[in-house]
């Protein structure tokens, strides 16, 4: 069976399945055994002229395009593609297009996911159309078990009883996706919030990522606050956090004011919706509860907030470099 990937967190559960796809996006960057695939997808201000008249672009849209004179020597059985952001990744309606015009005997999968139940059964759908059913199903079993053990280690929470956690042990916490204008996660974001034992306020499980007004933020007042701009790695990310602070007066919120501002790896942890948001679940309950979780890893790093002393004192020895993005 030949597979092609149209995004990243299709490749990323596919190659957890066993299955490295035959040609993928130009935004797949994980495993490394996908990086050495040929692309199908690129830029459409890289292209050299209009993609109307250039003959190997079979679709496209104002941000991205197809190639498919790629596609076709790919000779996919089935296509993995996505549905949540046609800003982020090229969009379904395009692959169904492209294997119209090249009449490719393709299925086309839309990986879609609102929350966290969606993004645990794309596991199985994706497996089912990569021909792994049984490796999904093993796949996924491991993922609940994982986050069963984070939720049964969450502060006043234990997860097969369903006994609600104390106020005082749910701190308000803030994950922002874009820093300029604030945007905070939205879909399965929110979810994985409140496993790690955190209180979400700004958005609910399910709806899209928004923008926050700044005075917003100021009044949910969130007592941990994670950065992970979309398409930013964690040193970007501490670079983003650190201009936001000095951009907006936030000193008197306070995960600000008490040194609990994070910068996370929002390309591989906070923007994909593969199998990899267990690891972004136990990431946040690191930073949420570190009592029970113990020190965070490189995944998240301490931002400087000037009032590290009073409740971070490892923020200086752990701060991303001085790197911003672009």
């Amino acid at each position: 069976m030949s597979v092609v990937s149209l995004f990243p967190s299709a490749t990323e559960v596919a190659a957890a399945l066993g299955v490295t796809p035959a040609a993928v996006s130009h935004q797949c960057d994980h495993p490394p055994a996908v990086t050495d695939r040929p692309t199908l997808t690129g830029l459409v201000r890289d292209l050299d002229g209009d993609p109307d008249q250039v003959d190997r672009i079979v679709a496209h849209d104002d941000t991205y395009y197809l190639d498919g004179d790629a596609l076709a020597a790919a000779d996919p059985d089935a296509i993995l593609t996505q549905g949540v952001c046609a800003v982020c990744a090229l969009d379904a309606e395009l692959a169904r297009r492209a294997v119209e015009r090249l009449d490719l005997d393709a299925a086309v999968l839309d990986v879609h996911a609102d929350d966290l139940a969606d993004v645990l059964a794309n596991v199985e759908r994706i497996g089912e159309a990569v021909g792994h059913p049984e490796t999904a199903a093993t796949l996924r079993a491991d993922l609940e078990a994982r986050i069963d053990a984070v939720a049964d280690a969450v502060p006043g929470e234990v997860a097969s009883s369903g006994s609600p956690a104390t106020r005082d042990s749910r701190p308000r916490v803030a994950v922002l996706d874009w820093t300029d204008p604030v945007r905070h996660g939205g879909l399965w974001i929110p979810d994985l919030l409140r496993l790690a034992g955190g209180e979400p306020g700004l958005v609910a499980a399910g709806e899209r990522s928004r923008k926050v007004d700044p005075e917003e933020l100021r009044a949910f007042d969130p007592e941990v606050l994670v950065v992970g701009p979309c398409s930013a790695d964690v040193a970007e990310a501490g670079g983003r956090a650190r201009e936001l602070l000095e951009r907006e007066p936030l000193d008197d919120v306070a995960a600000v004011r008490d040194g609990r501002v994070y910068a996370m790896d929002g390309t591989a942890y906070l923007n994909r919706h593969s199998h990899r948001v267990v690891d972004t679940l136990e990431a946040l309950a690191a930073v949420i509860h570190p009592e029970s979780f113990g020190e965070t890893d490189g995944r998240v790093r301490p931002v400087p907030t000037g009032s590290e002393g009073t409740g971070n004192p490892t923020a200086d020895r752990d701060a991303p470099d001085e790197r911003t993005a672009d």
